[in-house]
């Protein structure tokens, strides 16, 4: 993987010493001098990095671009030059907003209305998160070929710790970094943001600092200058609500944390002081642990219309429990306890849960559990906003779902059988391939309101 290597004269990896990579060329090496021109000396291209400590860092954040957004526009090349927010509807939210839109004041979760005002003629887009788990899931991989030490965050940021990979890759772990980025573009068609550090803390600060397509670096030797200046809402996992204490206390800066009385941020802060001062003197000793299982897997839709209706809630819960079903399956999970959740047209929000007797992954089982729950909260003007279905309680992974023992067993085996037919025509042809006789009931009964 090692770009074109240079000694320039003069240099050496020392202290203070400029290193250079060029994300156009990969060309990298030590400078007796900087370079004032910002320009590659080999291809002359502007993409060029400069810094005493860039080939010496190994821990990355690396962040996709405006990702659902950004897959809609590399699947759909017409969308490219137009503002995309990808959600929303009626009466939801935006999940994503290309940096087109973003230039009108449109940002993620904003409520869909209010994005449409400040963006009128942007496209809309409904989220398919399949398609987009799929991206992640290429890019993931794409992460785990330089180091097994991966840990995401979400769907579209991850950390990586590159330390001792050198030698097999022949190179630094900027310029691994430096080639991943080329190779997303040109396979996937996105662009992916990385901040380079020596923690995950600033890590992550640094790969918010130049987007999009962006490669910026934080070293041990400025770490603690660069922060003093900063607002305290800068720091990684600090909360809004934190920050507003901390901000109507007079804590404005990261500096005035490090200057602060401890026992005055105790107040404020509690069992957390410690460890966000330490953070804004840049010190973190996190290590980047590989994701452990998913505690939970889980569905929801907003209706564009509040719905009362018991048969019609049931048709979108047996959609929903169907999704769950199908990441449940492709996860080699079985769930103990059924979750449902619902939002009342107030914005209340309710959960109910059931246990089952045994670990399942089945939709039917999971389907029928979720309708009990949901069949006790329906009653006449009484009004939902939200469904959703979620499992929890996982039992290993890559076991097959047992048979209700409380079933009759020649009916829980039909039903079974049934399924995983169902399964393979979803596989081959999509999610929905095949419709029950509640989809299509709910098409002619649902009302406007």
């Amino acid at each position: 993987m090692g770009g074109k290597v240079m000694q320039f004269e003069g240099g050496e990896n020392q202290p203070g010493v400029p290193a250079i990579l060029c994300r156009s060329c990969g060309l990298a090496g030590y400078l007796g001098a900087p370079l004032t021109d910002q320009l590659c000396p080999d291809c002359g291209s502007g993409q060029l990095l400069q810094h005493p400590e860039l080939l010496d860092l190994s821990l990355a954040h690396i962040d996709c671009d405006a990702f659902y957004a950004s897959v809609e526009k590399a699947d759909n090349p017409a969308l490219q030059d137009k503002p995309v927010i990808v959600g929303g509807g009626k009466r939801g939210v935006v999940a994503a907003a290309c940096y087109i839109a973003r230039q009108f004041g449109v940002r993620s979760a904003m409520p869909s209305w209010q994005a449409l005002q400040k963006c009128p003629h942007a496209v809309v887009i409904r989220p398919r998160m399949a398609r987009y788990q799929e991206i992640s899931r290429k890019i993931r991989a794409k992460m785990l070929s330089l180091t097994p030490l991966v840990e995401p965050l979400s769907i579209d940021e991850a950390f990586l710790d590159l330390s001792g990979t050198q030698k097999l890759h022949r190179c630094s772990p900027a310029e691994m970094l430096a080639a991943l980025q080329s190779e997303i573009v040109a396979e996937l068609g996105l662009t992916v943001s990385v901040g380079l550090s020596y923690n995950k803390s600033l890590a992550k600060m640094a790969s918010d600092q130049d987007k999009p397509n962006g490669f910026f670096v934080l070293g041990k030797t400025e770490a603690a200058d660069w922060l003093a200046s900063r607002p305290v809402s800068i720091l990684f996992g600090l909360g809004k609500a934190s920050v507003a204490r901390l901000e109507q206390a007079g804590y404005q800066t990261c500096r005035d944390l490090v200057q602060a009385e401890p026992a005055q941020l105790r107040a404020l802060l509690g069992s957390q002081t410690d460890r966000l001062t330490a953070l804004a003197k840049g010190i973190d000793p996190r290590p980047v642990t590989p994701v452990s299982r998913a505690k939970s897997l889980s569905a929801e839709t907003t209706f564009d219309t509040d719905i009362s209706d018991y048969a019609e809630l049931e048709a979108e819960l047996e959609l929903l429990s169907q999704k769950v079903s199908r990441r449940l399956k492709k996860a080699g999970l079985q769930g103990r306890r059924v979750q449902l959740k619902l939002k009342t047209d107030t914005h209340r929000i309710l959960t109910r849960s059931k246990t089952l007797t045994q670990p399942s992954n089945r939709h039917f089982i999971l389907f029928e559990a979720a309708a009990e729950l949901l069949r006790a909260e329906c009653r006449p003007g009484r009004f939902w906003r939200l469904l959703g279905i979620g499992m929890e309680g996982f039992d290993g992974a890559g076991a097959q779902a047992l048979p209700d023992l409380f079933a009759p067993e020649k009916e829980d085996s039909r039903r079974a059988g049934l399924e995983e037919a169902l399964d393979r025509l979803h596989e081959k042809m999509g999610g929905e391939a095949v419709a029950t006789g509640r989809h299509f009931t709910r098409q002619t009964r649902r009302p406007d309101r």
